[in-house]
């Protein structure tokens, strides 16, 4: 009997000791998983944020461009005027600079020249001691002429940006694709911390160039912009991540090289938890791609698992001749807290639902925003690249809004925006067309696999003028029309987001110098525009 309650009393504590044991592991990963599934979340909304503001810089810059092209003679004084509005509205960019494109040949003429404005103007480089000399005889020169803001220790200004190899790449890639390029900044004066800040380069051309064989005879010079990466780091990252989180930023180059460009350590004086280290999805802009790492420190683990796990097991142990009801409690216990958990995170899931509905719509009226629609275009195009279909886009811009809102109000012209935005949107029948708001009073339509846009563009304008919406008749306008203007590319291998819609920008551009309330597309590799 004695050995019989031995062997009973043995099993039983095996039995407690092994089922408790479970119990405890099933607790300990279930808050394994919920932290992994904040780390998750934390750092992709960090990299959102990172990737607006990024882009947000971008626009700015092109802002900026604009207002070069249409200068008609730029100046010092021009340019810092124009320059500080721009570093007014994006605090993270600490200097602008306007960088000239000056043929070998040319080189003692424009020199002279400039020396009229500049009187100690020369194209000058870096030596080996660091020193600034007057530079040698080169096919191309990319001098900086203007810079802003302008002290003793940028006083740079001459600087050829292509006497650095690296830079000079960077510059002819963003020349012959009409494209921004960024590139991480060199210490040009010892100035800036190495991988602190980067160099952004945005092309001015005369004209419009279409082709890559046009561009290089247009190019006028560069609008550059020196962003501090510290700054954007701490106003977005640092505002949407947990501050326990370690972080680090890594920029994959433009070639596939890869290096920590800032990182955030909370504590050393512990080791990390490497398990639940996470890598973002990739942002792209500028010919950069950039991942956020979060790994998150010993006290953010420690404060998210709890002493449940250990205390169930001792408990099982300790409590084994009411085994089986500590067993059945323990595990609804692990059940209701794994239904906390997916709770929890069906609510997270819906709250991202419902905050990227919020943040991909415009107020007015309600469509898909820019941003979206930038999103969506590169997406297509990749598809398109892979799948070897073609793909037609067009813009769609309200005749002369602004006459419209100065004669009958905001009130009205927002009534007639939403108005005209519900009859467009309602033109497109596939489920893969999309429709999104594109400018101030313009609409962008993708046409993902379509050979002809042209047919659906003339539906839009026609439904524009049926809805006859009164606009001035002493003015001689009597109703509301559109202008559009679109793309076809039937071979999309050569092509880009930005080239696509600068496509339909142009082809845009034509129908409103032809007298706007008409379309004009353009077939590409075939070009030819009606």
């Amino acid at each position: 009997m004695a050995q019989k309650v031995l062997v009973t009393t043995v099993t039983t504590i095996l039995v407690g000791v092994f089922f408790s044991f479970i119990a405890a592991m099933s607790l300990y990963r279930s808050e394994q998983q919920t932290i992994e599934l904040e780390i998750q979340k934390d750092v992709e909304n960090a990299i959102l944020s990172l990737g607006r503001e990024l882009n947000l810089g971008i626009e700015l810059l092109y802002a900026l461009r604009n207002q070069v092209l249409i200068s008609n003679r730029l100046n010092e004084k021009i340019f810092m005027t124009m320059a500080r509005r721009i570093m007014n509205r994006h605090f993270n960019i600490r200097a602008m600079e306007w960088v000239e494109f000056v043929p070998g040949e040319e080189r003692e003429h424009y020199e002279s020249e400039v020396k009229r404005e500049l009187s100690s103007f020369q194209i000058v480089e870096f030596n080996v001691d660091g020193d600034l000399v007057k530079v040698g005889y080169r096919q191309h020169y990319f001098p900086i002429r203007y810079i802003t803001p302008y002290g003793k220790k940028q006083n740079i200004r001459g600087f050829d940006l292509g006497s650095s190899p690296s830079m000079k790449k960077a510059l002819e890639m963003s020349w012959y694709r009409g494209v921004p390029i960024a590139k991480p900044a060199i210490r040009l004066q010892h100035e800036f911390k190495k991988h602190s800040n980067f160099l952004m380069f945005l092309p001015v051309f005369y004209g419009e160039p279409e082709t890559d064989a046009d561009r290089q005879t247009a190019l006028r010079g560069f609008i550059v912009a020196l962003f501090d990466i510290a700054d954007i780091f701490a106003m977005t990252i640092n505002k949407t991540a947990d501050e326990l989180i370690n972080l680090e930023l890594i920029d994959k180059g433009i070639q596939g090289e890869s290096g920590v460009i800032l990182d955030t350590v909370v504590d050393l004086s512990e080791p990390i938890s490497m398990e639940f280290t996470y890598a973002s999805h990739p942002i792209y802009f500028a010919g950069r791609e950039w991942v956020l790492k979060g790994t998150p420190s010993v006290i953010y683990v420690k404060s998210r698992m709890s002493v449940y796990p250990s205390l169930i097991f001792f408990v099982g142990v300790t409590l084994v001749t009411v085994f089986t009801y500590l067993l059945y409690v323990l595990q609804n216990g692990v059940c209701r807290i794994q239904k906390r958990v997916d709770t929890k995170t069906r609510e997270l899931r819906e709250a991202n639902i419902k905050l990227e509905k919020i943040s991909k719509a415009v107020g007015v009226t309600g469509d898909n925003n820019r941003d979206y629609f930038n999103l969506s275009v590169q997406a297509e195009i990749k598809r398109s690249h892979r799948d070897q279909v073609a793909v037609s886009m067009f813009i769609i811009e309200i005749d002369n809004m602004r006459k419209y809102n100065a004669k009958h109000g905001r009130v009205s012209g927002d009534k007639s925006l939403r108005l005209i935005s519900q009859v467009l949107a309602n033109k497109l029948k596939r489920s893969s067309d999309l429709f999104s708001w594109y400018g101030s009073e313009s609409f962008g339509i993708l046409l993902p696999n379509t050979k002809d846009g042209r047919p659906l563009a003339n539906k839009c304008l026609d439904a524009v003028r049926m809805l006859k919406l009164p606009f001035d008749k002493e003015s001689g306008d009597d109703i509301v029309t559109v202008s559009i203007g679109g793309v076809t590319v039937l071979n999309t291998s050569a092509f880009d987001a930005p080239k696509l819609m600068a496509y339909a920008e142009i082809a845009l551009n034509k129908a409103i110098e032809g007298g706007r309330n008409q379309c004009k597309w353009i077939y590409l590799p075939k070009k030819t525009s009606q």
